[in-house]
């Protein structure tokens, strides 16, 4: 059975988890991903998207709004639809200001709002606000996978770091919170990345955030996966939950290619 441990969830050694990065407004890679997992599902299956569903990036048209009510449904209607929280969400919370490309990512979110619900712009984004802020912000899996929008965690001294992250609030720059948000490799070094290992009983860690070429293994353990924003090629992985990992070799040969 899927357990919540405050802000981490747990899953079961059984069945397998389609894992999916970063889709970033894209409606036509959410569709194509959708329905994978509509033949992918079923009771020891899941689904993990870990964050950065808002927000196109060099897209013409974004979709953020049209994803973001599916995955909402989804989350809230389904035992094994399971969302982690992003920085592009973590910033609708925080009320953090993002840019990329010299474009100003808030406003154009919130002019997504208004265009879309007009004077109630205000109300749907205090729902989604509150929607965002029920989001775990990773998972650990049976066989010893980690799973986060990024990271790893610089200063995490226990497990308890992880399941009581948001319990202060979601400002703090410094914490283990906005690492496993926004640390790319080169932020950690390889001891930093075997410690976090280490405290959270785990020998993989599976992350989105940083665009690559579908996947990139570093250090043999953490595999960064680009499902729908990438560097060339859109992967997911189909972990093997009943499988034993030792370390991220072993999940190569589970990523799989969105056509």
């Amino acid at each position: 059975m899927n357990q919540y441990s405050g802000n981490l969830l747990e899953l079961p050694k059984k069945g397998n988890a389609m894992i999916v990065t970063d889709i970033h407004g894209n409606i036509n890679d959410f569709n194509k991903i959708m329905d994978i997992w509509k033949n992918f599902q079923n009771k020891d299956n899941h689904i993990v998207i870990t964050g950065d569903f808002i927000q196109a990036m060099e897209l013409k048209k974004d979709n953020s709004i049209e994803i973001l009510d599916s995955v909402k449904y989804n989350f809230e209607n389904s035992k094994n639809f399971h969302l982690l929280l992003g920085n592009h969400e973590w910033s609708i919370i925080s009320k953090h200001v993002l840019y990329k490309g010299g474009e100003n990512l808030t406003l154009n979110f919130e002019k997504k709002l208004k265009d879309t619900f007009g004077n109630n712009w205000t109300g749907k984004m205090e729902e989604y606000t509150e929607f965002f802020k029920k989001l775990p912000i990773a998972v650990r899996t049976g066989n010893k996978v980690f799973i986060s929008h990024s990271g790893p965690s610089k200063n995490i001294e226990n497990m308890d770091d992880i399941i009581n992250i948001t319990n202060a609030d979601y400002l703090n720059p410094d914490g283990v919170l906005y690492e496993l948000l926004w640390n790319r490799f080169g932020d950690y070094r390889k001891k930093d990345l075997d410690s976090f290992l280490e405290i959270t009983d785990c020998n993989a860690l599976i992350v989105g955030h940083t665009p690559v070429n579908g996947y990139k293994l570093i250090e043999k353990k953490l595999l960064v996966i680009s499902s729908s924003y990438s560097k060339g090629k859109k992967a997911y992985v189909e972990l093997d939950l009943e499988n034993n990992i030792k370390d991220g070799t072993d999940i190569l040969k589970m990523i799989k290619y969105i056509n």
